[in-house]
């Protein structure tokens, strides 16, 4: 896959924002995590958060949603040369310490080439993004 992916976050106003953007810049459709590309809400730990500095874990707090093996329709197709856009409201998911912090967030997933063949996925991560957001 000649995907390239990426995060950025708007973390005004009491709430935390991640816009995961992906474009698919080769010649064949590839398919997206439903979960990171089209859900509203999370159902696990989805993005790697940690304080800055220091790197400690920013404990998950959503819900922890079981699943029986992955099929196509958990996907959703991104197609040649085309970009995708979708961001989550990750706020009431992380237990986010109260005042101003800093944070780094990254997304560590997979996609695929071929929605046909479900266990031949490839790596689709992003860098890290810091950010300082403001919890009541």
């Amino acid at each position: 896959m000649n995907v390239h992916a990426s995060l950025s976050v708007d973390a005004r106003h009491e709430k935390v924002l991640v816009t995961f953007k992906v474009e698919n810049r080769g010649e064949r459709r590839a398919w997206l995590p439903r979960a990171v590309a089209a859900e509203d809400g999370l159902t696990g730990r989805l993005f790697d958060l940690r304080a800055h500095p220091g790197g400690a874990e920013v404990p998950y707090t959503g819900p922890l949603v079981k699943r029986g093996p992955l099929t196509a329709a958990d996907f959703v197709e991104l197609a040649p040369h085309s970009a995708h856009t979708h961001t989550i409201d990750i706020t009431p998911f992380y237990d986010f310490a109260p005042g101003q912090h800093t944070y780094v967030i990254r997304y560590e997933g997979t996609g695929l080439a071929d929605v046909k063949q479900l266990e031949a996925t490839s790596a689709l991560e992003t860098g890290e993004v810091m950010f300082s957001h403001t919890a009541p």
